[in-house]
């Protein structure tokens, strides 16, 4: 945590009131997003309970588990959720542009869960669902396997930094306002709601204490209350149980009526509190550059759907080692981006990044403006250099390629040297790009003495891992019988991990 984010939190602490971070909203908002809120039982990893799911406020569907045990009601709910789910996924599959490589979908679907650990309840579901048969032993319905794969590719793509197609709130909640308790307890949905917007005529103080009783803000998932589960839950699973074995429906339809009505109870006001925080998120300005990255979103929606509609597999239970590092570089890469796109359009941000020496500011206090350079291939090319003196404490090393989110688009620099000059330093960089192609730089492309500027790290500027190829792996990053095979599918793909309980 940076000077100023600790700052931040702590005057948030003094008033009893969350504080902006940033000037905009750097994730991309649909106007039409899916909200999912998955609950699963206490202790009971993989066993889904419920889900609320829909695309507004007043339109939203509650799926039951009346007993999470079982195998075939475990996958009717699976194929109830997931043909909502496939059916809002489809309507963003109509407006088609563009041609050849350049074709994608214009837009692209928004999934929103209410904290982190929804994402890892889709994972599981996404998990237990893609590898499913569709016909012979433990068949499920047809929607099942498509929807694990797309869920999987979702989560998957939530996980690359600076993408929307799958959200917690509480992460793009805590991404503008800083409170004054613990990023763990900004987890909890109830809790940073408090902090940001506490319900009318309640103190942050009081809608704190509230956020913290069970009883009056029940658990936003996935994992209902421990207390819940023993005092309510429990009985009321056992008693639908006993009806079912007793074979007598209307006893079997009562015992589902009171599930379901202590679900709602338990899933509705977290519903609620999801779409006052969307409503709160609108409030911000998008950040600039969120548009970019939402295209990158529309491109890879658009290839996954051309991969399924191409018959392709699903998703590998493990990646190789190799493609697990080329991964791993990869989401290295789009974190450095997206930090650099926060600053790039945000002042707040960047004076966050200046507190820690990863960016700075200054004035130009000397210019070489007609300075040129011969190249490799004896052409002479314009080099100004220009040495900004700042008084932000700056930890970048020479050669470090620069951006400007002060100067004009395209405007490159990099760093010749950094050297203290008193309670200032004075940092010398030479422009390298954004000047035209004349000999002569274009007006307004390189800084002039007494101008303020802005600099901060290109992400461009690492140079992308170079990695062996799958089959060139060494024997103690590869399996004797998965060498030289891409097959994604299990050959126990339709084994049940664990079957009924009666």
């Amino acid at each position: 945590m940076s000077t100023l984010s600790a700052l931040a939190h702590v005057q948030a602490m003094e008033s009893m009131q969350a504080v902006p971070v940033t000037e905009f909203r750097h994730r991309h908002l649909s106007a039409r997003p899916l909200v999912i809120i998955p609950l699963a039982m206490a202790g009971e990893a993989g066993a889904p309970l419920a889900a609320m799911v829909g695309s507004a406020k007043r339109n939203g569907t509650l799926l039951v588990v009346a007993q999470p045990r079982n195998r075939d009601q475990r996958f009717a709910f699976a194929a109830g959720l997931g043909q909502i789910v496939m059916d809002y996924i489809d309507s963003f599959r109509q407006d088609r542009r563009g041609e050849g490589e350049r074709s994608r979908y214009t837009d692209a679907p928004q999934i929103l869960v209410p904290n982190p650990g929804g994402v890892k309840a889709l994972a599981d579901l996404g998990r237990m669902c893609r590898f499913r048969s569709t016909s012979g032993l433990y068949a499920v319905p047809d929607v099942v396997p498509e929807f694990g794969m797309w869920l999987t590719f979702l989560v998957e793509r939530a996980e690359q930094t600076g993408t929307s197609m799958l959200l917690p709130v509480t992460d793009m909640l805590a991404e503008h306002w800083a409170t004054g308790q613990s990023t763990l307890e900004d987890q909890n949905l109830a809790s940073l709601m408090a902090w940001i917007a506490p319900p009318s005529g309640l103190s942050v103080e009081q809608a704190m204490a509230d956020a913290e009783n069970p009883d009056v803000c029940p658990s936003a998932g996935p994992s209902t209350s421990p207390d819940f589960d023993n005092r309510d839950l429990a009985p009321a699973i056992r008693k639908f149980d006993t009806a079912h074995k007793l074979g007598d429906p209307h006893a079997l339809s009562a015992a589902e009526t009171v599930l379901r009505e202590l679900i709602a109870g338990q899933i509705q006001p977290t519903w609620r509190m999801v779409w006052q925080a969307i409503s709160l998120l609108r409030s911000v300005p998008e950040a600039p550059r969120s548009a970019k990255r939402f295209e990158g979103d529309c491109k890879a929606f658009t290839d996954y759907s051309d991969y399924r509609d191409s018959g392709g597999l699903p998703q590998r239970k493990r990646d190789t080692a190799i493609g697990a590092a080329r991964r791993l570089g990869f989401l290295e890469r789009a974190l450095a981006e997206f930090e650099s796109d926060m600053a790039f359009d945000d002042r707040f941000v960047l004076a966050d990044r200046r507190s820690a020496g990863e960016a700075f500011t200054g004035t130009v206090v000397e210019a070489e403006p007609g300075r040129t350079v011969t190249t490799d291939k004896n052409r002479r090319v314009p080099r100004p250099r220009v040495t900004v003196r700042t008084e932000d404490p700056v930890r970048l090393a020479a050669d470090t390629k620069l951006i400007s989110p002060s100067m004009l688009a395209g405007h490159k620099a990099m760093i010749v040297s950094v050297l203290p000059d008193g309670g200032t330093t004075r940092v010398t960089v030479e422009i390298t790009g954004g000047m035209g192609r004349s000999r002569v730089p274009k007006q307004g492309t390189v800084p002039e003495p007494g101008q303020y500027v802005a600099y901060l790290p290109d992400p461009g500027w690492r140079p992308a891992p170079q990695f062996p190829a799958s089959d060139a792996a060494p024997w103690t990053h590869s399996a004797a019988d998965e060498v030289g095979t891409d097959s994604a599918v299990p050959k126990d793909a339709a084994a049940e991990e664990w079957g009924n309980e009666e």
